[in-house]
């Protein structure tokens, strides 16, 4: 009997991705990855881990520099107690099961996409070994949780184009509302967008599609609303304008924002060369902000002794940061264009390739290395990854899939306008294809240095289109071959 190439269960893969999954990180394991609980203390993005077991409905409702979700998860794992072993054991098995999640959803979504179980199971398991993942799930950050929920949105919107239920709807929204709540990069835009592409793709639907998306589309405004109420600021998080001044007015060559200062076309802030400095570098707004009773509002330093970004006058500096980036990109657009063609160039690196990964990335360097180089198509692998760019460190390979993956679900969007009609496989694609758009365009507009990150997100949304793009190609070869085979006499 002829043996199966390629053989596994065709109805248990979840049973072997999990199974590879247990294997693979016992190896990594071995190799010495550890999961890293120094950024509880450090991150900026998690707040005093004394307030997060103290205080954490409190902290959480006021905290104005990130949405609540990621902090209220990490402020219920450190409840468990301060001891090292049992937040390891903890925060390793919560991100080890987005991790394996992430996979699954990969696997289903490209198995409906494709109806082909083994590139399905190929694709998932690929994504599973890649050394960004490896590493993102060893470390206490929100990349995970994003990736989880981009999944979980994506695989609901498929049931919802294969059956819809006001159920499977009512959850996508619950689930956009979620990330909403997690990171500050999705905004309510993002949401109403893709609520109209679901009426629109959805047209008998339509009523019980807006139903279903008002009540998490309100839990979205609430936390606007309450942001409000604490800054001033309608926005989730009131950092923006000292992320945009990287790529605008800091910029800038100092002796040309020293000419702008004198001239009064900039505020004396933006001769700092760092956006998000300490409490001491804006002594007098800081002084100008009466204390709140509001412990996140008001502490300074966090109890690790790093800065608590979540001050109230970290508003009013943010506001400042934006006025001087607005101002420098009507006087230097050509800076913020170029400063775009950077973070461009970042997104375009290997996830892996990030600074705070460096020690856990270390311990599998030469996996990690082939990765870069057949993966990635990185000419340069940099043993030390620091923010800043070389030009061979950029993945090539990367670079293409990316760009390919960006055209086919432009032509399958254009393809769609032009038949008036559109199949569940396609609207998919199309909704990845906005997700993959919005996440490039927003992330690599308003932030340079963790472009890559950014890209990690939707990584499985790219893979999922190439497959369908690769298994639809070698459909039209083996029907062009099929027609073109002469007939035997």
């Amino acid at each position: 009997m002829k043996k199966d190439a390629f053989h596994y269960p065709s109805t248990k893969p979840a049973l072997w991705l999990v199974g590879l999954y247990a294997l693979s990180r016992l190896c990594f394991y071995a190799a010495g990855v550890r999961f890293d609980l120094e950024p509880i203390a450090t991150s900026w993005q998690i707040l005093d881990p004394v307030l997060l077991r103290e205080n954490l409905a409190e902290s959480l409702f006021y905290m104005p520099g990130q949405p609540p979700l990621y902090n209220l998860v990490i402020g219920l794992v450190l409840k468990l107690g301060d001891d090292p072993l049992t937040l390891t054991i903890a925060f390793r098995t919560l991100y080890s099961a987005l991790a394996i999640a992430s996979v699954l959803l990969l696997y289903s979504l490209v198995r409906k996409l494709t109806d082909n179980a083994k590139l399905a199971f190929g694709v998932a398991a690929l994504f599973m070994l890649t050394p960004a993942l490896v590493l993102y799930e060893a470390i206490p950050y929100y990349t995970l949780m994003i990736l989880a929920l981009l999944g979980t949105i994506a695989w609901l919107f498929h049931l919802c184009m294969e059956r819809f239920t006001f159920v499977r709807a009512l959850a996508m929204f619950f689930a956009m509302a979620a990330l909403i709540y997690t990171r500050s990069m999705f905004q309510w835009q993002w949401f109403v967008v893709l609520a109209l592409f679901c009426g629109l793709v959805l047209p008998g639907y339509r009523k019980a599609v807006f139903a279903a998306a008002i009540v998490p589309l309100a839990l979205v405004f609430a936390l606007y609303g309450k942001n409000v109420m604490v800054t001033g600021h309608f926005a989730t998080s009131d950092w923006m304008g000292m992320s945009l001044s990287k790529l605008t007015t800091l910029a800038i060559d100092k002796p040309e924002r020293q000419r702008l200062v004198e001239a009064g076309e900039l505020s004396d802030m933006a001769l700092m060369d760092f956006p998000f400095n300490t409490p001491e570098a804006y002594a007098d707004i800081f002084d100008d902000v009466a204390p709140t009773g509001i412990t996140v509002l008001d502490q300074r330093r966090k109890s690790t002794g790093h800065v608590n970004y979540n001050h109230l006058a970290y508003a009013d500096v943010s506001e400042q940061a934006l006025e001087d980036a607005i101002a420098s990109v009507r006087i230097h657009p050509e800076v913020y264009l170029r400063s775009m063609g950077t973070a461009w160039l970042m997104f375009m690196r290997p996830s892996s390739d990030y600074p705070f990964l460096k020690n856990n990335r270390a311990a599998i360097e030469p996996y990690s290395r082939a990765f870069s180089l057949l993966l990635a198509g990185q000419p340069e692998y940099p043993a030390e990854p620091e923010f800043d760019l070389e030009t061979g460190q950029i993945g090539i390979l990367i670079a293409i899939g990316y760009t390919l993956a960006v055209l086919y679900g432009l032509f399958i969007l254009l393809r769609c306008l032009l038949r008036r009609r559109v199949s569940a496989v396609d609207a998919t694609l199309i909704f990845l294809w906005l997700n993959i758009m919005y996440v490039s365009v927003i992330g690599n507009a308003f932030e340079v240095d963790e472009n890559q990150r950014f890209r990690f997100s939707v990584n499985p949304f790219i893979a999922a289109t190439l497959a369908v793009m690769a298994a639809r190609a070698l459909h039209w070869l083996r029907g062009r071959g099929r027609r073109e085979q002469p007939e035997r006499l």
